[in-house]
């Protein structure tokens, strides 16, 4: 009979050895390169980060997400609120997006002329927050 002991250390190697498997797959299911070239799916679940040519932050429960993408200059960034009230994108300093509200439902694009980082916020829910790094 194995101590409780040996068990739990076997419990722990299972999921660590099941969470790795996990980190892989999900890594070689969303390799691309930094123009969003590659095999990535629109479907896949939102991540903090992303690099593309075409950027798109899904509003929603009150969050941007992404909340921080990479785009090269002359990128083009694309905010849809799916959120059930009005959101707005304003940049924090600077020259930047500034969109008035965007209804449930509503888009709001635009397109990065100049390398730098944008930081931005909902107006009317400053709590709201987003970066752009455009490169």
């Amino acid at each position: 009979m194995r101590s409780k002991s040996t068990i739990i250390i076997i419990v722990v190697a299972v999921i660590i050895i099941a969470g790795v498997g996990f980190v892989v797959a999900n890594h070689k299911s969303s390799t691309g390169n930094e123009y969003g070239t590659g095999s990535t799916s629109d479907n896949t679940a939102p991540t903090p980060t992303s690099t593309t040519a075409k950027g798109t932050i899904n509003i929603t429960n009150m969050m941007f997400t992404p909340s921080q993408i990479t785009v090269p200059v002359g990128g083009t960034v694309t905010w849809t609120n799916n959120d059930t009230t009005a959101h707005t994108v304003t940049i924090d300093h600077g020259n930047g997006p500034h969109s008035d509200p965007i209804a449930p439902g509503g888009t709001y694009s635009f397109t990065f002329t100049k390398a730098a980082s944008y930081q931005y916020h909902c107006s009317i829910h400053p709590s709201m927050r987003g970066t752009i790094v455009v490169k």
